[in-house]
């Protein structure tokens, strides 16, 4: 039996958690309010407790942390309790067979400036240079996007708003984000990639959790980066491994990486996960190389720093 493969909500409701629905496809416990279920994601996420283990995940890591159970308890549980019964399998993710790049941009992108220079203290400069780049761009709705490029191509992109969500707007999209931040949907392959900007062939790698930590680094290390010369900046959104294997898989393949790469380094932001992230990583070695913590020593993230030197 697939025991990681289980639809959450419905063998939670079997075994009689007291779970309830509060919107299309969300439920939370209705003694932890802080734990909230997606069941089309089919899984869970305990707030009050993200820095713990097994806080996030399926029903196998649910059980885990619910009843302190240990891997081998829980999955004994799943077996007694799935005995004879007959639970509706989850559905498999579809993905585009193509991705078609059909966002209306603007010509005269003010909101998109005016969020990066005004709110995030990004320089009127750089955002300029990367608007140039056609990197990034603007909507119809006053959004900024992000568009990810696999060598000459758009793969994907990422929307990020430009004005702050009310309190109503983060309880309807179920976020805690104060802007809202969206990721396009895109082919299998290319769901494992992200925005990035890359200089000449690249000696030193470097990976960021969001956009916005990449440009701020960028801000404050520009001399320095460009002193080195050939690089990559890589944003993940968020804190999915499986991107950086990507990217490194890519670089090996297109960009020479097994005789270029000098230098790997780890940008996500200073909180537990990020550093749990990075621990991760510092245990795999990439062509001889090991990763290097480059997390930001004062602030929670990249953008803070900038924030704080302005």
């Amino acid at each position: 039996m697939d025991f990681y493969n289980i639809p959450i909500v419905d063998y939670l409701l079997s075994i009689g958690e007291p779970i309830e629905s509060v919107g299309h496809n969300y439920y939370q416990h209705k003694q932890h309010d802080s734990l909230k279920i997606n069941q089309r994601k089919n899984y869970f996420v305990w707030n009050s407790r993200s820095s713990e283990k097994n806080a996030r995940g399926g029903v196998v890591q649910y059980l885990q942390i619910m009843y302190n159970l240990s891997l081998k308890e829980a999955l004994s549980k799943l077996e007694h309790d799935l005995e004879g019964k007959e639970l509706p399998k989850v559905p498999k993710k579809s993905y585009a067979k193509a991705f078609k790049y059909k966002v209306k941009e603007v010509f005269v992108p003010i909101e998109t400036q005016r969020y990066l220079v005004a709110k995030r203290k990004i320089p009127n400069r750089i955002v300029r240079e990367f608007f140039s780049y056609d990197l990034i761009s603007q909507n119809e709705n006053n959004e900024v996007i992000f568009k990810w490029f696999k060598g000459e191509q758009v793969v994907g992109f990422t929307k990020q708003g430009t004005r702050p969500l009310t309190e109503e707007e983060k309880e309807k999209y179920h976020t805690k984000r104060d802007y809202f931040k969206y990721v396009a949907p895109t082919t299998e392959e290319n769901t494992m990639w992200g925005f990035n900007y890359m200089k000449g062939t690249p000696k030193h790698l470097f990976f960021f959790e969001s956009e916005i930590d990449l440009l701020s680094y960028y801000t404050l290390f520009e001399e320095e980066l460009n002193q080195q010369g050939n690089y990559w900046l890589m944003s993940i959104n968020g804190l999915t491994i499986e991107k950086i294997y990507s990217f490194l898989k890519y670089g090996l393949k297109n960009l020479e990486l097994k005789i270029n790469c000098e230098s790997l380094h780890v940008c996500f932001d200073n909180d537990i996960a990020g550093k749990q992230a990075l621990n991760k990583l510092q245990h795999v070695e990439f062509n001889l190389l090991t990763f290097e913590n480059n997390l930001p020593k004062n602030r929670k993230d990249w953008n803070e720093e900038l924030q704080n030197k302005k």
